[in-house]
């Protein structure tokens, strides 16, 4: 007996639905699929679902990584553990308050840095 669901593997609606059904999500119309077909529809659902929410976390984590304003080096601590505002660079030695938090700025840093010590 083949199932019926929604054939849009970005869509994570993996409910039974009618034949002419459209999906309530998504709003694809339902297709046949036999049993087999339709775990693999769910594994691509899964692993899209699994996709975005590693994204996700990605992002959370890139949050939470500080770069040096210098040089764009991820390898930045707190000088002193009681003031941790204070920010040490251990690749160029810079040294200050301010850090960045956005990681695309940061690669463009490093890019900039990195031209510069070739250059010389």
């Amino acid at each position: 007996m083949p199932v019926w669901t929604c054939p849009n593997s970005k869509c994570p609606y993996d409910g039974d639905l009618k034949p002419g059904q459209q999906c309530p999500l998504c709003g694809k119309e339902a297709q046949s699929f036999d049993f087999d077909q339709f775990g693999n529809i769910l594994k691509q659902k899964w692993k899209h679902k699994k996709s975005v929410e590693k994204d996700k976390q990605d992002r959370v984590i890139a949050r939470m990584i500080r770069f040096c304003p210098k040089c764009g080096s991820p390898n930045i601590t707190a000088v002193v553990f009681y003031r941790p505002h204070i920010w040490k660079c251990l690749d160029c030695g810079y040294e200050g308050t301010f850090i960045l938090q956005d990681g695309t700025l940061a690669e463009k840093l490093q890019k900039k840095h990195r031209d510069a010590k070739e250059e010389k």
